[in-house]
């Protein structure tokens, strides 16, 4: 595929990896590792709390690109179903909805083994799960791509105008 945006030539979805072997040496370590841990016995209860500290870090991590400065401890009282003050409303709905996206993936890839396509309407599902209930403060249509009707920036990137998204979803999809 070739780009088809002039204005952002870094956006190409080609594949033009050049992988030095130094590099793919570790990668292999790595791998080697991965299989040693994934295979090493570990009690449920364990397994329960690695899962929600991955979880709960991913949540903070995730909102945090958006501007969430919520703490580890405040997202732990949330995932607990703890609530934070009214000023912080918007930012607890925020971490609730990545939480319970993360969930679902979890529950549907992991747990029940479901396989999916990367589509444009699994993105904008997606999409609606971390948009809802936010109102102003997500600046978007939940579940919706952004169109010619607005443009941002995001701190010094100028990501592409709105009428270029829907093309490059389907571009990065195919």
């Amino acid at each position: 595929m070739t780009n088809i945006l002039p204005s952002h030539p870094h956006i190409s979805f080609e594949r033009n990896w050049r992988v030095a072997e130094d590099t793919l040496f570790m990668l292999g370590q790595c791998e080697a590792i991965i299989r040693i841990i994934s295979a090493a016995p570990l009690e449920p209860e364990n397994r329960q709390k690695l899962l929600l500290v991955s979880l709960r870090k991913g949540a903070q991590a995730t909102t945090a690109i958006e501007g969430n400065t919520l703490s580890e401890e405040e997202i732990i009282k949330i995932d607990e179903g703890g609530k934070l003050p009214p000023s912080k409303e918007y930012l607890q709905t925020e971490v609730q909805n990545v939480i319970s996206a993360l969930n679902k993936i979890l529950s549907e890839v992991v747990i029940d083994g479901k396989e999916h396509l990367i589509t444009p309407e699994l993105i904008k599902s997606f999409h609606s799960y971390i948009g809802k209930d936010l109102g102003d403060h997500f600046r978007a249509v939940p579940g919706q791509f952004r169109t010619a009707g607005y443009d941002v920036i995001v701190g010094s990137y100028k990501p592409p105008l709105g009428k270029d998204v829907v093309p490059l979803i389907i571009q990065l999809c195919d």
